[in-house]
């Protein structure tokens, strides 16, 4: 039998799962690729905010991981959308929907990327550890995985029994 047989033979939740696997990889390429060079570009530049008189500097990791997540998801969308969910409408309450389930996500994603660099760089135990950027985006990257997974399957690309978008 050949290969593509036996995928079509699977039921629906294993091939979505396929899909958002492989589109997530993808999707985590681009991140990784965006956010190394935003790591490297943005330092060059002076971010000094002023605001209401005081001087503020953005944290450029922070600020790197936040634009490199949206790129990403923009990826994510689109793959997910046309081939994982098979949507092919062009709703813009879907697209709002999977904006407000990403903004979550990006929350998380920055917020448990901050807290692996602060185990990775403040504790002891983890001194001689390398790649500690790669080891903390990984970690970040695979929680807002599994919630967009379950965001996008129960509620963004969900359909009622009619096919309209719920």
């Amino acid at each position: 039998m050949i290969k593509s047989e036996r995928i079509n033979q699977l039921p629906d939740i294993q091939k979505q799962l396929i899909k958002f696997f492989m589109i997530g990889v993808l999707a985590t390429l681009v991140d990784l690729i965006v956010y190394w060079i935003l790591l490297q570009i943005i330092p060059m530049f002076e971010l000094d905010l002023d605001l209401v008189g005081e001087k503020f500097h953005p944290d450029n990791r922070d600020l790197s991981k936040s634009m490199s997540f949206i790129i990403g998801s923009l990826v994510t969308y689109n793959l997910n959308k046309y081939w994982t969910w098979k949507q092919k409408d062009r709703s813009h309450k879907r697209f709002v929907k999977f904006y407000t389930l990403y903004g979550f996500s990006l929350l998380i994603n920055v917020f448990i990327n901050k807290i692996a660099l602060f185990v990775l760089h403040d504790y002891d135990v983890f001194a001689n550890v390398p790649l500690k950027f790669l080891i903390a985006f990984v970690i970040a990257t695979g929680t807002s995985a599994v919630f967009n997974f379950i965001g996008q399957k129960l509620w963004v690309f969900s359909v009622k029994g009619n096919g309209e978008l719920e």
